[in-house]
């Protein structure tokens, strides 16, 4: 190769290499404004985190029948979203249980998964991978698995009070409340 080629080509590759080099952004990334306040999800996801323990446990059957549980209960949300609540029922919370026509196989009921808040509707649901499809139209199996006042499909609401506990319950199809749990911090 002849002198004035190889000038030539160590020039464009130069140029090319230089052209390759990285610059600072001139425009900031389009985002969205991040929401804050009280009720804020912010917000209200770091009033949830650490550690509650059970104070009182109710179950209601569809057809208005009420019982006082006797349990103890732990309640954990980490800051990654994961929310884990577990029962722990006494003989008579059992048989108390069973007098509205809700059966427990065994005396604890945990439900741990990643949730969303909707700090609108004070509204706590447990999302898994199947999640988006379940939400497009009626699943059988579904409908099925809510029909359990504990099960992870039932949204679950809440209410962070002034006092610093957390109540938090489910509710039936038809919008009765199936079962509420109160809880202080620990």
């Amino acid at each position: 190769m002849n002198r004035g080629l190889k000038v030539i080509v160590t020039v464009v590759v130069a140029v090319t290499a230089s052209a390759c080099a990285s610059a600072p952004r001139n425009r900031p990334l389009p985002t969205e404004r991040i929401e804050t306040g009280p009720n804020s999800t912010t917000a209200v996801r770091k009033q949830f985190e650490g550690h509650w323990s059970l104070v009182s446990f109710k179950v209601s059957a569809e057809d208005g029948r009420q019982a006082d549980i006797e349990a103890t209960g732990d309640l954990t949300f980490d800051g990654f979203g994961v929310l884990d609540v577990r029962y722990k029922m006494s003989d008579e919370g059992l048989k108390r249980l069973a007098s509205v026509g809700v059966n427990s196989p065994n005396p604890v009921v945990s439900t741990t998964g990643r949730v969303v808040i909707d700090t609108q509707q004070k509204r706590i649901t447990y999302i898994g991978d199947d999640f988006e499809e379940r939400a497009l139209g009626f699943d059988p199996k579904l409908a099925a698995a809510r029909a359990n006042p504990f099960a992870l499909e039932r949204i679950r609401y809440y209410d962070l009070r002034a006092d610093g506990t957390l109540t938090l319950s489910t509710r039936y199809e038809s919008g009765k409340e199936a079962a509420v749990s109160l809880w202080k911090r620990n």
